[in-house]
Order: C-alpha cells, then sequence, then structure tokens
C-alpha cells in the first residue's frame, strides 16, 4: 500500500514540474489584432505568415499577395515623407464597387475592419508590425486618410 501512494505522489510531482516547465507560445485570439513596434523588447513571435508592407506615396506594396489563412504578421515600413495609416478590412467588394464619403472609403460599408496601424504610429520612417489572424477570404489593405484611397492608396490581399 505505501508503494502506491509514493508512486502516486511521484506521478503528480512531475507531473506539476513537467506543467509548470512547459513553455508554450502565446497565441492571439482570431480578430484581436496587437499593433506592435517591431524593435520592441515585448513584441512576441507568432507562427505564421510575415508579409512585408511598403507605404509610400499613395501605395502599398506587399511581398505577397496571397497567403494561407492563419496568424499573419503586417511588418509596414513607411519609406515615404509623410505619416500613412494602415486598415485591414475583409471585403467581398471589387474595387469598383467600394463604397465612398466624398475621398475616402466608408470603412463600415466596405466589409469588416480586422485590423489598424494608425496615423501617429506610421510617421515617415517608421516600421510597426500588426498580427491578425485571417481567415479565408479576400482583403482590402488601405490608407484612409483624406485623399489617400483616392489616389490610389490600396490593394488587395487574398487568403486561402
Amino acid at each position: 500500500m505505501k508503494t502506491s501512494i509514493k508512486f502516486f505522489f511521484l506521478t503528480a510531482v512531475v507531473s506539476l514540474l513537467w506543467a509548470c516547465g512547459n513553455d508554450t507560445a502565446q497565441t492571439t485570439p482570431a480578430n484581436s489584432p496587437t499593433a506592435t513596434n517591431s524593435n520592441s523588447p515585448n513584441a512576441t513571435s507568432t507562427a505564421g505568415t510575415k508579409i512585408q508592407v511598403t507605404a509610400t506615396e499613395m501605395k502599398f506594396q506587399l511581398s505577397q499577395s496571397t497567403v494561407p489563412a492563419g496568424p499573419v504578421e503586417f511588418e509596414t515600413t513607411n519609406k515615404g515623407k509623410i505619416p500613412h495609416e494602415m486598415v485591414v478590412i475583409k471585403t467581398d467588394l471589387p474595387l469598383d464597387k467600394l463604397p465612398l464619403e466624398g475621398d475616402k472609403l466608408d470603412e463600415d460599408k466596405a466589409g469588416k475592419e480586422i485590423g489598424e496601424i494608425e496615423e501617429d504610429d506610421l510617421k515617415s520612417g517608421v516600421t510597426k508590425t500588426l498580427k491578425v489572424n485571417l481567415t479565408p477570404g479576400k482583403y482590402l489593405i488601405v490608407c484612409n486618410l483624406p485623399g489617400h484611397f483616392k489616389a490610389g492608396m490600396r490593394t488587395f490581399l487574398t487568403v486561402q
């Protein structure tokens, strides 16, 4: 009887130590984007696809235009001379059917916003990372500052 109690106790202690020492990666819940400074020591790495995004005056350039579903990191660098923003919107609308409000995209009617790097965070020369979990579909990447969308600062990403 004493042997079985010792065995049970030893098994429980080993299991507890293993559980405490098991280092698992943090995951971001679906549709819970976080914008982080890519140089920040607190930025966590997520497994998934990394897309290099270059923002310049009235243009986004993506390193990939099609990615698999799951975690995606947009590492966005503003190489332009003025501040920009980057908004990721899931949409089924073609470019010519996207709703406008003056010279801006009507984001509420265009689709579902998934994440954003705001203008104050994407000044000239700055690199920011936006981490999101994307499901299959079509996504619009846009700078929606006054005049930017209409001037062509938009592109599409396909998630399979």
